[in-house]
């Protein structure tokens, strides 16, 4: 997506913002292996509104303005947020036991358009399996929080029994009160030093969501 990002990021105010531009449903399957370890995460995408027509009429579709896309116009949207850069590690994060558990490249990538918003789907495998018997946490956030994530649908477990998904949710107010509070700091610091303005501090995982995965043991 963030080829996308930093088109749109463009023609956005050059003062620091604490708030996000892109809102982005999003919706996650945990899928096991026949031992019963997380193995890979299938992850959910729907854009907002704004950025659905952004999105229509940079890649032609929707033309008519019917609100339906042709076969052709759903091939030419698929993978519309797969150009990432080099290094860039995506927006979903997963730990065991607080320890970064690293993804994969996306797979199995789609995209589709109903009632004038774009989604999409891809698959991120696991660089090994884990074992979902301690605190398992996924969570979508961008860490430049120009792009807000809300979980908006129940995580799917596939592959094992005895598990369950819980979304925690964080004081978005508290979070907003933080990071404006920081942001009037790093802006003051850049004006003494004769700057414009600062650059935006990675604040993304205050406002994030957490879907918390528990099995039971030997289920």
């Amino acid at each position: 997506m963030k080829h996308l990002l930093t088109a749109m990021a463009l023609a956005a105010p050059g003062a620091l913002s604490a708030h996000p531009h892109v809102f982005v449903e999003t919706g996650f399957e945990v899928l096991f292996d026949e031992a019963g370890l997380i193995e890979a995460v299938r992850v959910h995408w729907r854009y907002d509104e704004l950025t659905s027509l952004y999105i229509t009429e940079e890649r032609g579709v929707d033309s008519d303005y019917d609100g339906e896309a042709t076969e052709a116009e759903l091939e030419a949207l698929k993978g519309f947020d797969m150009g990432w850069p080099e290094g860039f590690e995506g927006d979903t994060h997963l730990t065991v036991d607080g320890v970064k558990v690293p993804l994969g490249p996306p797979e199995e990538i789609g995209a589709g358009f109903a009632d004038g918003m774009v989604f999409s789907i891809h698959l991120r495998r696991l660089a090994e399996p884990v074992n979902p018997e301690g605190v398992v946490v996924l969570s979508p956030y961008d860490e430049s929080y120009y792009s807000a994530y809300e979980v908006t649908s129940d995580t799917v477990l596939t592959g094992r029994e005895g598990c369950r998904a819980e979304l925690w949710v964080p004081d978005f107010d508290a979070a907003a009160e933080q990071l404006q509070a920081a942001l009037d700091e790093l802006q003051g610091s850049a004006q003494a030093q004769g700057l414009d303005e600062a650059e935006f501090p990675p604040v993304g995982d205050m406002f994030a969501q957490e879907v918390r995965v528990a099995c039971d043991a030997g289920s």
